[in-house]
């Protein structure tokens, strides 16, 4: 899936996410804060056993579901892409993607006017 569209559905349409996939997005947020940006299992690791008083607050993000463990296991990255080609799956007849009369390329938001690919302006 192109990466653009990935990015559109999972921050447009993330509302269509499932319990454990919003569990399991909480996890990484929790992992990445106290990671500096890290979501990779060895990471996730890391701050389960962390013992800092200042990162104790987001260990309350993370998750011990195996069926959450299992959508955070790649990190970050790989759970967006899952994740929106799951909702675009699930619920395509919701879906509508916002893209360029001229060059059919996806808008940044669903109510942009301005190609972000070729400058068009459809207003």
């Amino acid at each position: 899936m192109d990466p653009a569209k990935v990015s559109y559905v999972f921050h447009y349409y993330g509302g269509l996410m499932t319990e454990c996939e919003w569990k399991a997005y909480n996890h990484l947020m929790g992992t990445a804060k106290a990671a500096h940006g890290r979501t990779d299992v060895d990471a996730q690791v890391e701050v389960r056993a962390c013992t800092q008083l200042e990162l104790q607050h987001l260990r309350k993000l993370l998750s011990d579901d195996p069926r959450v463990l299992l959508l955070a296991r790649d990190g970050f990255s790989a759970f967006v892409v899952r994740t929106a080609r799951r909702i675009l799956e699930d619920h395509a007849d919701q879906i509508v993607f916002n893209c360029c009369p001229r060059c059919g390329g996806v808008a940044r938001t669903p109510t942009a006017r301005q190609c972000r690919h070729c400058g068009h302006d459809w207003h």
